[in-house]
């Protein structure tokens, strides 16, 4: 895997026209500015970078994007996806290294990466190949310093709570999990950018941690869309990750998987703040997003502890 800078031109957005992401991002950049003018300073800059399109965007090596791509598939043929895992000789040692760890106790060792995803089933198969194969881009991200373990814990609790929302929502039924780990990308092109910032500035000067949360609130989903339109995933998609701060933004089957991710965001952050102890102990913001996708406070409570003990599971593993 690598994380370049890279230029988005027309060839470097996938197959989608990305513009209207480009639009979002500088509309979310400019209202900063509007509503806190003080962040002009940090602002600027990266309203220049997105308008040049010259911004550093994760990528991802063929092979990885080839295996994340068989990952959101319906059906999954395990064949194929052993043939893409082998083309990553990393990623196929790491999974046939956790098909042949005690959490999955097998009788004798697995020799090859195909009977290593039917070792682990192919629902397990899927949420761990993406896990893994997609660690290294969110970890390693330049600019991401102390945040990272932090963000890699929100978007694996994410993604495990999407994933039970996502199941009765067609036709996102095993999109959930991808969809809730990718949701932040766009907080990584935020964070290289801020890396870059005081060597454009006259004093060396660096934005305070205040306006850098300022800086990923307003144009993160924008920016997640349009690294996710890059790497040629489906327009609603995309569309899901860019509206799912907005109560659902978007129409159709993008609104419902945004409201799919926003909860199971929600479900991560009350999970980080110390979850209640109970049902009925959720706070009216949980419970009334919960009903809008048709769950209900014991349901919700009952994800957020299948999230936790997911993470345990995936953070041993991957």
């Amino acid at each position: 895997m690598s994380v370049d800078a890279v230029e988005i031109g027309d060839e470097g957005l996938g197959e989608h026209a990305a513009e209207r992401y480009v639009e979002a991002a500088i509309a979310g950049a400019r209202a900063l500015v509007e509503s806190d003018p003080g962040q002009e300073r940090w602002v600027t800059p990266l309203l220049r970078a997105i308008k040049r399109r010259r911004l550093r965007l994760p990528s991802l090596l063929p092979t990885t994007l080839r295996v994340v791509r068989l990952i959101e598939q319906a059906e999954v043929d395990l064949e194929e996806l052993a043939q893409a895992v082998n083309g990553d000789l990393v990623l196929a040692t790491r999974i046939m290294g956790v098909a042949n760890s005690s959490y999955f106790r097998g009788a004798t060792e697995v020799p090859n990466v195909r009977e290593a995803l039917m070792r682990m089933g192919v629902r397990e198969a899927r949420t761990l190949v993406v896990v893994v194969a997609l660690r290294s881009t969110l970890l390693r991200a330049p600019g991401l310093g102390d945040r990272a373990q932090v963000l890699w814990r929100h978007s694996l609790l994410t993604a495990s709570a999407t994933q039970e929302i996502a199941q009765e929502i067609p036709p996102w039924e095993n999109n959930g999990f991808l969809a809730g780990l990718l949701h932040d990308l766009g907080q990584l092109v935020v964070l290289a950018f801020v890396a870059e910032l005081p060597a454009w500035q006259d004093d060396g000067a660096s934005p305070s941690d205040a306006a850098v949360d300022a800086m990923l609130a307003a144009t993160h989903p924008a920016l997640g869309a349009m690294v996710l339109a890059s790497w040629g995933f489906p327009e609603p998609f995309c569309d899901a990750v860019l509206g799912h701060h907005e109560m659902g933004g978007g129409d159709g089957d993008a609104a419902h998987l945004a409201q799919a991710i926003d909860l199971g965001h929600t479900i991560a952050s009350r999970i980080a703040e110390g979850f209640p102890d109970h049902a009925d102990e959720l706070d009216a913001e949980l419970i009334a997003k919960g009903e809008r996708v048709g769950l209900d406070a014991p349901r919700l409570f009952d994800i957020a502890e299948e999230a936790e003990a997911n993470l345990e599971a995936l953070s041993k593993l991957a």
